[in-house]
């Protein structure tokens, strides 16, 4: 088991001063958290890949940056977030992307479905020419997000993962947080 510590908690820094604040505090992996980014365009990647590969650490997972999508219409939107995040991790050699639901819970079941589908296709394509697993995280209480529950992980499952190859990460704190 290798422990690594997400900068994302960190995020109110510059990203120079939080991946420091990780290796101050003695980790040598990393889970980039696109949280920290100041500036979420195709330029960006090349300063993050610089600071880490300075700092010495090990980017074990990248946290992708999403949009809780309300409306269907905001898919292409939610993808886009979802390309930007893959490339960051395939650039940082991160061979995981850890991925919430990135759909809003007041969804009707069939725009679920349907907005999930649209969402996840786009993305595992992507994923799988950039060499990048996705795993999904279950989401906490406070999480405008639709995964929170077993029940409402396997309905997700069930949509995006047919073939039964996709990673699950799961945040203790935010199963703590939702019961």
């Amino acid at each position: 088991m290798r422990l690594s510590l997400s900068n994302g908690i960190f995020s109110r820094r510059s990203l120079d001063k939080n991946i420091a604040e990780v290796k101050r505090l003695g980790f040598e992996n990393l889970e980039f958290n696109m949280r920290s980014v100041e500036t979420e365009d195709d330029m960006s990647i090349y300063e993050a890949k610089k600071l880490v590969d300075a700092s010495g650490l090990k980017c074990l997972t990248l946290h992708v940056g999403s949009l809780n999508v309300k409306d269907p219409v905001e898919v292409n939107r939610a993808v886009y977030y979802g390309k930007i995040s893959l490339d960051f991790a395939h650039e940082l050699h991160a061979p995981v992307m850890v991925i919430h639901s990135s759909i809003a819970r007041r969804l009707s079941e069939s725009q679920r479905r349907t907005t999930l589908g649209a969402f996840f296709n786009e993305l595992t394509l992507c994923s799988k020419k950039l060499n990048v697993k996705l795993a999904l995280e279950n989401l906490s209480y406070a999480s405008s997000g639709y995964n929170k529950s077993g029940d409402k992980l396997k309905e997700i499952f069930g949509v995006i993962d047919p073939a039964d190859i996709m990673g699950f990460t799961l945040d203790f704190c935010h199963s703590e947080a939702a019961g």
